[in-house]
């Protein structure tokens, strides 16, 4: 099973909250093992501003054909803005998805992911 991290990179923590909730919507779509929000401790005591926000999300999967839909899901999301980044981390490894396109993401996402594939023998990366 592989268990990913997935920060989405923004300078306005609000903006960060709100793109990482809308990625964590369209991600229900998939057949995820795991897909959790991953929220900072919230504000000091006694201070004015509301609940935890939103810095991150944990996602599991076991197959590869979710591995790959992850893949396309990823690759449209970050090209839908070019300002839309997006930090994949798998263990030691990280990928930083930008909005650039489609094309390049692809490759990106593949050459990250190809590892993944390497190792179910039931995957078929195209």
């Amino acid at each position: 099973m592989a268990t990913l991290s997935l920060t989405v990179v923004d300078d306005d923590p609000a903006e960060v909250d709100r793109l990482s909730r809308a990625l964590h919507a369209e991600l229900d779509a998939l057949d995820l093992d795991r897909n959790e929000l991953v929220a900072d401790a919230g504000p000091p005591p006694l201070a004015k501003s509301g609940g935890d926000t939103v810095t991150a999300l944990l996602i599991a999967l076991a197959t590869s054909p979710v591995l790959v839909q992850l893949g396309a899901l990823l690759r449209d999301w970050v090209t839908r803005d070019r300002g839309r980044k997006v930090v994949v981390r798998d263990g030691d490894r990280s990928v930083e998805l930008t909005g650039g396109t489609a094309a390049e993401s692809a490759e990106v996402i593949r050459d990250f992911f190809h590892r993944e594939l390497d190792r179910d023998p039931d995957s078929d990366p195209d």
